[in-house]
């Protein structure tokens, strides 16, 4: 039987095989803060569909999107998006302290950001549960997602059982 510990924070792997750890070596090293953080993950050949889904996870770590702002372009990290809105045919991407624009449609990021911590909530709008505070319902079957930045997302109806499936409710 195995066991995950996929903190978001400082995220560390451990996989345990019955009783029998397969790291040897402390879980957490301190490192300069210059240094890159490495994440290693010890497994068997050949790799079973759990252990392909936590690369896949992990790699979406250091994926980026093309966002605008101004007279210029950045590479934005997925992690650092707290949700993604489409509007008057133009899709923005929020983050703590700033919007750019995007020049992707909003169902091609939908499509680029299957299996990662993005989900669809309404016809404009798909949101990283990661940045995800509370929920509450409303009326008419919607709910209402509040942020960690004290934002207001409406999570349709439509899109609301694949939501609580991602969220696990």
């Amino acid at each position: 039987q195995r066991t995950h510990q996929l903190p978001w924070q400082g995220c560390i792997i451990l996989i345990h095989h019955g009783h029998r750890q397969l790291f040897r070596q402390p879980l957490f090293q301190q490192i300069h803060e210059k240094q890159e953080t490495e994440i290693h993950v010890y497994c068997h050949k050949p790799l079973d569909q759990e252990t392909k889904e936590i690369c896949k996870y992990l790699q979406s770590f250091s994926q980026t999107i093309l966002a605008y702002d101004k007279q210029q372009i950045y590479h934005l990290l997925l992690k650092d998006i707290y949700y993604i809105e489409s509007v008057d045919d133009k899709t923005f991407l929020y983050t703590k302290d700033h919007v750019y624009l995007s020049k992707n449609k909003l169902y091609e990021l939908e499509n680029l950001l299957k299996k990662t911590s993005f989900i669809r909530i309404s016809k404009n709008t798909i949101m990283n549960i990661h940045y995800l505070k509370s929920v509450k319902s409303l009326l008419g079957g919607k709910m209402e997602a509040t942020l960690i930045n004290q934002e207001h997302l409406i999570i349709n109806r439509h899109y609301l059982s694949a939501f609580k499936k991602k969220f696990g409710l």
